[in-house]
């Protein structure tokens, strides 16, 4: 059973066993560290279990809130002392890269995130392996250089809109908007396809 923690945006608890899933989101204005604990705990009891059960903790990296994103690494892993819990990370990025079914797609992979308004997080792949870092850019501001060869994956229609008004091209078979979700998470850790062991928090230098 996987316990994963998504403090990316809001405060958000999952678990999920063999393709049962089962999720919350905290709403509080309190100190993220001050209520987590307790948050965590009767999350658990409401879902029928206790941490006993739990053999993994799956913390997301990012991006997002890095406060957020630090204080769930700092409390999977006091756990994995305690309790003797395996405790993974892995960014956004990498669960929908994960999720792709590699032989339909162009040899490059970009990923966009939505952010807000027209802002999108950004980072490109060749098959598993990251090859470049995390930005966050402004399709209003920045003029997407796009390459034919690329397969361009998205989270939100926004950003096909913004391709097909600036770009004058046939961009059907270079698209996929992809939801992101957690469901498949433990499937993804399974395959083993990716290190997602010793996380640490997603840096973006341009993120404010």
């Amino acid at each position: 059973m996987f316990l994963v923690l998504d403090f990316t945006q809001s405060l958000r608890l999952s678990l999920i066993n063999k393709n049962q899933y089962f999720s919350k989101e905290l709403k509080s204005k309190k100190n993220i560290s001050e209520i987590l604990i307790l948050e965590i705990d009767k999350f658990l009891k409401k879902s029928k279990t206790n941490i006993k059960k739990i053999k993994s903790i799956v913390v997301i990296t990012g991006p997002g809130s890095f406060t957020g994103i630090r204080s769930a690494l700092t409390y999977a892993k006091s756990l994995k002392l305690i309790a003797k819990l395996n405790v993974f990370g892995l960014s956004k990025f990498e669960i929908i890269n994960s999720k792709i079914k590699k032989s339909k797609l162009n040899k490059n992979q970009c990923i966009f995130l939505h952010f807000k308004d027209n802002q999108f997080f950004t980072q490109s792949f060749i098959g598993f392996k990251a090859t470049g870092e995390v930005k966050l850019i402004n399709l209003d501001n920045e003029g997407l250089k796009y390459n034919n060869q690329t397969t361009y994956i998205y989270d939100d229609i926004l950003f096909e809109e913004n391709l097909n008004n600036n770009i004058k091209e046939d961009l059907g078979k270079n698209l996929l908007l992809i939801d992101y979700n957690l469901i498949e998470l433990e499937q993804i850790i399974l395959k083993n396809t990716i290190d997602c062991s010793d996380p640490k928090p997603l840096y973006i230098s341009n993120y404010y």
